[in-house]
């Protein structure tokens, strides 16, 4: 029997859904609105969760701005996990098998990476428990839910067939990689371009672990795209939104940082990164939009009723005026 999603068969599944929302959602709008307040221990200012630094700790005012793009990304994380607890589990391997290994690769991260700065090791301990509900959620959607269905007939192999969609989710691919390898195998490299600003704004330069927990979540939007490429369009809708949502977050907090700040001198390494996440959220808009006639929408439901392409167009709009309208909030406040 379903707690509060009727979609959901699988009553501790939906449970351990339900956790794993609920969790990716404090650490998404913590680290997007508040991160400047995290790592700065909360001293003088709100924030939901802290790092439980003082300034005389090592970690104290470092990677705020790693930190916002960290919580970006899990908010991409969160609307795929909204998704499925909305429009039910079956055939949703292609959201959640890639969701899972970029968990996984972020406790390896953590727990291989973290440094003794002084910075709360909660995310240590709280990754590798998500990671094993979310996984326990999965394997508990299998039979009843059907989460499996379609996975038997992958094949390796290119089932896009618009040009123009195939060079785009290419380059998102290979864009993606690049930041995945250099993010987790060589951090100092991206530490290395950050010219530190006051940590009083929390400007500080990121520690390793942040930095390379992004290429762990970054690795989750690689693995969405690659299956796209590969499973071709048709009905491929619960993968294509998480994403979509998600780099508009990004590009519209890049905007809001760069009018509002504090920013930090900006290196060339530097100018190359913000642009991608608008670069990125432009080329998969475009793949979408080029997919729609190979039937990237069939099937799309909200709410487990059908949705056509003016639904979405309507609720794309919506999602922008509603980030636009809290970063707004946030800045002016």
């Amino acid at each position: 029997m379903a707690i509060l999603f009727n979609r959901i068969k699988s009553a501790p599944a939906e449970g351990m859904l339900l956790l794993t929302a609920l969790v990716t959602l404090v650490y998404s709008l913590n680290f997007m609105f508040l991160s400047n307040c995290y790592v700065t221990g909360g001293e003088g200012c709100f924030t939901i969760l802290s790092n439980d630094t003082t300034i005389a700790d090592a970690a104290w005012g470092n990677g705020a701005p790693e930190f916002a793009f960290n919580g970006l990304l899990m908010f991409g994380v969160l609307i795929s996990t909204l998704l499925i607890l909305n429009e039910g589990a079956k055939g949703k391997w292609t959201v959640m098998l890639p969701v899972l290994a970029g968990f996984i690769v972020g406790v390896i991260v953590l727990w291989t990476m973290w440094e003794d700065n002084g910075s709360s090791e909660v995310p240590k301990f709280i990754t590798p428990i998500i990671t094993l509900v979310y996984g326990a959620a999965y394997y508990l959607l299998i039979s009843e839910d059907e989460v499996n269905d379609g996975l038997s007939d992958f094949k390796i192999g290119i089932g896009v067939k618009d040009p123009v969609s195939i060079v785009g989710l290419l380059f998102v691919i290979a864009t993606g990689l690049f930041y995945v390898f250099r993010q987790i195998l060589d951090p100092e490299s991206v530490i290395e371009a950050v010219t530190a600003g006051p940590l009083s704004d929390g400007l500080g330069a990121p520690s390793k672990t942040t930095v390379a927990f992004s290429g762990a979540l970054l690795l989750t939007y690689v693995l969405w795209a690659i299956v796209l490429l590969m499973k071709g369009a048709s009905g491929m809708w619960p993968i294509a939104h998480p994403p979509l949502f998600a780099f508009l977050a990004i590009t519209i907090a890049n905007y809001f940082a760069f009018v509002f700040g504090p920013v930090r001198e900006f290196s060339d390494q530097n100018e190359m990164d913000a642009l991608a996440g608008p670069m990125t959220m432009l080329v998969f808009l475009l793949v979408y939009l080029r997919l729609r006639s190979e039937g990237i929408e069939d099937d799309m439901t909200f709410q487990g009723e059908p949705m056509n392409s003016n639904g979405f167009d309507i609720m794309f709009t919506g999602m922008t005026i509603l980030i636009c309208a809290l970063y707004f909030i946030e800045n002016m406040v």
